[in-house]
């Protein structure tokens, strides 16, 4: 007996778009029919019928695409979703993060007419795996928290960054890593969010310093000039006493001041207030470096670039590995590269994955790249032998190309 060939659904308005879809699917080797509505599609769902891909035009008369990518989601379909469309690449780009968002998978885009060995070949390649993202802070409650941190539990993984124009390493961003007994470890995202919302993140976050200095302390007989970065909460900004305490940590491990980068994740909202200002401006004045961390996914980026005394700005990696082919993404790094080195800030890409987006942030003007390509984040042990051996990330970088040089 013959194995079931895999199915396929075409939704478009359109007969003509509809039929060379669904012949191109056969042609791949695919069960394929098409339906020209939301109504049609829902109908099929409903009586059982299951697919593999789904091939969605974004237009649909009165409906739209947008409403099928929400009832896929609402009936926890498994089919990779193929956009098929003739909008611009926007409103493509837009429409796979919500399908992203609904927790669908997204094979790909196509733009109309569509072109038969177009979908043939997108047919033919592996799926774009978009899991359904867990619910942060699932499973873990604020007593399970505070046991971990009461035992140790919680401890910084270090991620290289790399000088982009060397490969040497300049530092490490530190990490929270809740590793469980069994050596599992449990996601940031399972249990940042429970600190914040409890008020552990203050105790979490300053546990990270006073052992992010103290392994820092260690590695310095191999790099003086290394630093280590950490993230802080925005509400710790609106405590007067952080400074003094933070200076407290530095004397305890001997390290200077100016081997801390502290980040403030700019997404998550900078307070505007008087003792944030003066907060930052005493541990500017003691010597710690102050990060924007994840720049350009706030409202307030300009303005907090002006009124505070930054001396770091890390463009987000949403913006970063989408970098590495013409279009919005790559001059929105080109653009906030600029902004820092015109501000006399050291330019940090955070999510560089591969030698072609590593050639990207160095064309647009990036200082120090973190991410997968130079490596992940790593026990304390670990990072400092890595230090020991000499360790320098290259060659990663490509020629430029004309391609590469043109945002």
């Amino acid at each position: 007996m013959s194995a079931a060939l895999p199915s396929l659904l075409v939704i478009d308005d359109e007969r003509v778009d509809r039929a060379i879809a669904i012949h191109a699917a056969t042609r791949a080797g695919f069960s394929a029919q098409g339906v020209s509505s939301l109504a049609e599609a829902r109908a099929l769902l409903l009586q059982g019928a299951a697919f593999s891909v789904v091939v969605l035009d974004l237009s649909l008369g009165r409906d739209d695409g947008l409403r099928v990518l929400h009832m896929l989601a609402e009936m926890s379909c498994s089919a990779k979703v193929v956009f098929a469309s003739g909008f611009d690449g926007r409103v493509i780009a837009a429409s796979r993060q919500l399908a992203i968002a609904l927790g669908l998978k997204v094979g790909g885009m196509l733009r109309k007419p569509i072109r038969p060995e177009a979908l043939r070949e997108l047919l033919r390649a592996a799926p774009e795996a978009e899991p359904r993202a867990s619910l942060p802070g699932r499973g873990q409650s604020p007593e399970a928290l505070q046991a971990a941190l009461d035992g140790g539990l919680i401890t910084p993984w270090f991620q290289p960054k790399v000088m982009l124009s060397t490969g040497e390493v300049t530092g490490a961003e530190a990490l929270a890593r809740w590793v469980q007994p069994d050596g599992g470890l449990i996601s940031p995202a399972d249990f940042i969010p429970v600190a914040v919302a409890s008020g552990l993140i203050v105790p979490l976050t300053e546990m990270m310093i006073s052992k992010a200095l103290t392994a820092c302390a260690s590695w310095r007989q191999y790099r003086p000039d290394c630093s280590v970065a950490l993230n802080i909460a925005p509400q710790m900004l609106d405590d007067a006493t952080m400074p003094d305490r933070i200076e407290r940590a530095l004397q305890s491990s001997m390290v200077p001041a100016s081997s801390l980068v502290l980040e403030i994740t700019e997404g998550a909202g900078i307070p505007d207030t008087a003792c944030a200002t003066e907060v930052l401006t005493r541990l500017r004045i003691r010597g710690v470096s102050l990060a924007v961390d994840d720049f350009g996914t706030g409202y307030s980026s300009l303005l907090s670039l002006v009124r505070m005394p930054f001396t770091e700005l890390k463009i987000d990696q949403a913006f970063v590995r989408e970098a590495d082919r013409p279009g919005d993404f790559r001059k929105v790094v080109y653009a906030a590269a600029a902004l820092g080195r015109q501000l006399g800030l050291t330019v940090v890409a955070e999510g560089v994955e591969t030698a072609a987006i590593a050639q990207v942030m160095r064309d647009a003007g990036c200082h120090v790249g973190q991410g997968w390509l130079f490596g992940r984040a790593l026990p304390a042990e670990s990072f400092e032998q890595l230090l020991r051996t000499g360790w320098v990330a290259g060659p990663f970088l490509n020629e430029t190309t004309e391609e590469m040089a043109d945002p």
